[in-house]
């Protein structure tokens, strides 16, 4: 398995703080529940979006190295761990999805609700394909 981009890491980290930093400036009377990230792959742009899809921020990656989503759910995990999101910008549930440039979700990345953390990805995946064959065992 590759090792998690440590300066990529930073990047997102920050950008993730000021996107949110940047939504509590403007909506004081509001609680975020979507955090929508679209990543340009030609331009190598990150762009974080709100639920109604304002722009909060954009980072632009070096041009040397994409996009790591296991890097960016390492960050938000690692977020979550140091109570970040416990915020009153913050709604509950809160989910950050990766979309496309019409803001069609394309995969959950982190979601965050009723007081549990659930890691959206392969693990989720697998965890779903053994309770599957658990089932199928169980019930004829």
């Amino acid at each position: 398995m590759k090792p998690i981009n440590k300066a990529q890491a930073t990047l997102l980290e920050t950008t993730i703080k000021e996107s949110l930093k940047n939504y509590e400036a403007k909506n004081e009377a509001n609680s975020l529940g979507d955090l929508s990230l679209y990543y340009d792959n030609e331009q190598n742009i990150l762009f974080f979006y709100d639920g109604l899809k304002n722009l909060l921020n954009e980072v632009q990656l070096p041009a040397d190295e994409k996009l790591s989503y296991r890097t960016l759910r390492f960050v938000l995990q690692e977020l979550n761990r140091v109570g970040f999101f416990d915020r009153d910008c913050i709604a509950n549930p809160f989910t950050v999805r990766s979309t496309n440039k019409d803001f069609t979700p394309c995969e959950e990345l982190f979601s965050l609700g009723d007081d549990s953390v659930k890691p959206i990805g392969s693990i989720w995946k697998e965890i779903e394909k053994d309770l599957d064959d658990f089932l199928k065992k169980l019930l004829p």
